[in-house]
């Protein structure tokens, strides 16, 4: 992969707050330590960590070891993309909140809603724009969810780390998420990708039969599997609330909610994460207990909060599952993150509603890069990764389900 270096012998790329970043790119291949003058040390830097805990570079190895497998970009180019904005971060998070506005706005006027719900009064225009507009506003609730929430963990969508906290909490209850669960979980997911053992991404929704072939694939065991994950949403919603019930026990568990799959003891997890994780969870739980206590307290209010809150998420499932089902589909596993991790690029509005997610490479090789900047790093480390010969979702799913496909080339494995 360092191999496939362009033509040109340098790159001008600007940066989010307007500096620009210009190396040569064949140093980005012969880099060692001994050539970063003046570079700060990543393993140096004096960051804080969004949930409170001192800054951690989510890696397997130190740095300078990574420096030797999968971070080809000189020290200082990187750098400068590690700064966060609190400006950017408010910009990315109120223009969703306005666009998922505006949308519950649009259905608000469509008048389809009412209580008791009388279908006699609907009319088939308005079912006809109810179906885009509703589904849409669910996919919105879940970009913020899976998207904006993964910023959020990492520290990345804000520069004060009180104002991540706060909006990892709030989208947290928004959205069914379980933010510092999440934040434990994905931090792992990080440091053993594609590890058959360790990383829950994979122990927590494929059985050992199907990790322990060899030709297993990191994709759904059958077409059947595939469909039913934009079919059979409530499941989703259903891990969450037993990861959430957990937590507030005390009770570590997996991306299940309901067990421990991987070889990781949980003893390295302290008492004082656990205490953390705990308390979080409880109060999580008091604010439904407030939200259901205020809206809930009639047939009424149960409904509304059903149709403008609870089913949405629902919906919002299925058509995030289409953007996040095969991050790591047909990579390579191997530590190095330039080789088992995927990257889309899909367009300008998706990845505006992705937080920029789909550079999903890009951001397993450097996860203390924030969002607006995984574009510039995309356009540096392009050339170096290995799957990034799918420029569209669309193309993604169709590797996964055509005739010949991923999915049926994991099962001929069998």
């Amino acid at each position: 992969m360092i191999s496939s270096l362009r033509s040109r012998s340098s790159i001008l790329v600007n940066c989010s707050d307007g500096t620009k970043i210009q190396e040569n790119e064949k140093s980005f291949a012969t880099l060692n330590p001994q050539e970063v003058h003046h570079r700060p040390s990543f393993d140096k830097c004096n960051t804080k960590d969004t949930l409170g805990a001192p800054s951690e570079d989510w890696s397997d190895v130190k740095h300078d070891e990574r420096k030797k497998r999968d971070r080809i970009l000189p020290d200082g180019a990187v750098m400068k993309l590690m700064k966060k904005s609190d400006y950017k971060g408010f910009e990315r998070m109120l223009s969703n909140i306005s666009f998922m506005l505006l949308n519950a706005f649009l259905l608000k006027k469509l008048d389809i809603f009412s209580y008791p719900f009388d279908l006699s009064n609907i009319t088939y225009q308005q079912v006809i724009a109810f179906i885009p507009l509703y589904s849409l506003y669910g996919f919105q609730m879940q970009c913020m969810a899976f998207a904006g929430g993964h910023e959020l963990i990492h520290g990345n969508a804000f520069k004060t780390k009180y104002i991540n906290n706060f909006f990892a909490f709030l989208v947290g209850v928004a959205f069914f998420e379980v933010p510092r669960h999440e934040r434990l979980m994905h931090k792992e997911h990080h440091i053993h990708t594609l590890d058959k053992h360790q990383d829950p991404e994979l122990t927590s929704f494929y059985s050992r039969k199907e990790l322990d072939s060899a030709k297993f694939m990191s994709v759904p065991s059958s077409r059947y599997s595939y469909f039913r994950s934009f079919i059979l949403t409530a499941s989703y919603l259903k891990t969450r609330i037993f990861r959430l019930l957990s937590c507030s026990l005390g009770i570590l568990t997996d991306y299940s909610g309901q067990g421990w799959s991987m070889t990781t003891s949980k003893d390295l997890f302290g008492k004082d994460i656990m205490l953390d994780l705990q308390i979080n969870a409880l109060l999580q739980l008091a604010a439904y207990a407030c939200i259901f206590s205020i809206f809930g307290r009639t047939t009424e209010g149960l409904c509304k909060l059903g149709f403008w809150w609870i089913f949405p998420n629902l919906v919002g499932y299925a058509f995030i599952n289409f953007y996040r089902n095969a991050e790591h589909a047909d990579c390579d596993f191997t530590t190095n993150q330039l080789l088992n991790t995927r990257t889309v690029e899909s367009c300008r509005w998706i990845r505006w509603l992705l937080w920029e997610t789909n550079y999903h490479c890009e951001h397993h090789c450097y996860p203390m890069v924030p969002f607006f900047n995984l574009p510039v790093l995309h356009e540096l480390m392009n050339d170096h990764i290995k799957h990034n010969e799918l420029k569209t979702f669309a193309g993604q799913n169709w590797a996964l389900v055509k005739p010949g496909g991923w999915i049926d080339c994991q099962q001929k494995s069998k």
